[in-house]
C-alpha cells in the first residue's frame, strides 16, 4: 500500500514540475514606481480603488470615465494617496471607451505623451442591467456588450503593440463570476463578460514568450455604485443566487486585483465560489499545482458544483411558483 501512495505522490510531483518548467516564468513586480497605469472606469467603484492602490505603489495614474465631476473627485482622492506627491502625476480623461477605435487611439496616444508609455492597463469600465432575456430592451443588450466587451477590447488593442515592443507590461480584464457560469437574470450581461473572458484567454496565449502578462479578474457582488444601479433591475432570484458569494468591498477587490497582476497571476478571484468556478471552467494554465488540483479533484468539485447549480434551479422554481400564484389570485 505504501508503495502505491509513494508512486501516486511521485506522479503528482512530476506532473507539477513538468508544467512548471513548461510555462513562461512569472514576472514579479514589488511596486509600480514611475510606471504609467491607466484605469478605465476609474472614477468610482473597483476602478477608483485600483487607481488608489496604484498610486500607493508609486505609479503615475490616468483614470478614464465619462462623468467629469466624478473624475475630478477621484483625482483628488488618488492624489492624496500618492507616496511621492512631488514626482507622481495623476490625470483624468473624459472618454467613452465604446467610441470608435480611432477616437480611443488618439486619446490614449495623448495620455502617453503626458505621462509616458502605458505600463499597466486595468479595464474596469463595465455595467450590468438585469432581467429575463426575452424582456430585455434591445438597446440595453447592445449597450452592455459595447461597454463590457468593446470597452475592454479597444484599449487593449491600443496598448498591446507598445507593450510587446518594450517586452514588458501588465493588463487586467475585469470580468465576472457570471462569465464562468450562466445565471438567471444575467443572460445579456453574462454574454458580454464571457466575451471578455474569451478575449483574455486568447490574448494570454498570444503573449506566450513575451514579457507582457494579462490577469483576468472574476469579482462577485461588490459594494459599488454600479451594484446599486444593478439592483434596481435585478430579479429576486438573481439576488438570491449572486448574493450566495457574499458582498465584497471595492477597496479589497481593487487592491487584490493590482497585486495579483503584479505577481503574475492569471486569475484573480475573491470568494470560494470564484475559486471553484475558475478551477472547474478556467481555460488557461495558472501553475502546475492548479493542473494537479484540476486533474485529481475535478470529480469531487463537479459534484459540489452540481449541488450549487441545483440549489440555484430551486430558487428559480420557487420564484416561478410565487409569480404564478400572484397571477392566479
Amino acid at each position: 500500500m505504501l508503495i502505491y501512495i509513494l508512486v501516486f505522490l511521485f506522479v503528482l510531483l512530476a506532473l507539477a514540475l513538468v508544467i512548471h518548467f513548461s510555462l513562461d516564468k512569472k514576472v514579479i513586480y514589488k511596486d509600480l514606481k514611475g510606471k504609467h497605469v491607466v484605469i478605465t472606469g476609474g472614477s468610482s467603484g473597483i476602478g477608483k480603488s485600483a487607481a488608489v492602490e496604484a498610486a500607493r505603489l508609486g505609479a503615475h495614474v490616468t483614470v478614464i470615465g465619462r462623468d467629469v465631476a466624478k473624475l475630478t473627485s477621484a483625482v483628488a482622492e488618488i492624489t492624496a494617496n500618492c507616496i511621492d506627491k512631488n514626482s507622481q502625476k495623476v490625470q483624468s480623461v473624459a472618454l467613452d471607451v465604446t467610441s470608435d477605435y480611432k477616437t480611443i487611439e488618439k486619446s490614449f496616444a495623448s495620455m502617453e505623451e503626458k505621462l509616458g508609455p502605458i505600463f499597466m492597463l486595468v479595464n474596469c469600465a463595465g455595467m450590468c442591467i438585469c432581467g429575463q432575456f426575452e424582456k430585455m430592451e434591445i438597446d440595453d443588450i447592445k449597450q452592455m456588450v459595447d461597454l463590457n466587451y468593446f470597452g475592454t477590447a479597444y484599449p487593449t488593442r491600443y496598448v498591446l503593440p507598445g507593450m510587446k515592443e518594450r517586452n514588458e507590461g501588465l493588463i487586467v480584464f475585469v470580468s465576472s463570476e457570471a462569465a464562468l457560469i450562466g445565471i438567471y437574470g444575467y443572460s445579456a450581461y453574462s454574454a458580454g463578460k464571457w466575451a471578455v473572458r474569451g478575449l483574455a484567454e486568447s490574448v494570454i496565449m498570444e503573449l506566450v514568450g513575451t514579457g507582457v502578462r494579462l490577469t483576468v479578474a472574476f469579482p462577485p457582488d461588490t459594494d459599488t455604485p454600479g451594484l446599486k444601479n444593478e439592483d434596481l433591475t435585478k430579479p429576486e432570484e438573481t439576488k438570491l443566487i449572486s448574493g450566495s458569494a457574499g458582498l465584497h468591498s471595492a477597496d479589497d477587490v481593487g487592491k487584490q486585483m493590482i497585486h495579483d497582476a503584479l505577481v503574475g497571476k492569471t486569475y484573480s478571484v475573491y470568494s470560494v465560489s470564484g475559486t471553484l468556478l475558475s478551477t472547474l471552467f478556467g481555460g488557461s494554465i495558472e501553475s502546475g499545482w492548479q493542473v494537479v488540483l484540476q486533474v485529481f479533484s475535478m470529480g469531487l468539485l463537479r459534484i459540489v458544483m452540481v449541488g450549487i447549480l441545483l440549489s440555484f434551479h430551486n430558487i428559480v422554481r420557487d420564484g416561478l411558483k410565487k409569480k404564478t400564484n400572484v397571477k392566479n389570485k
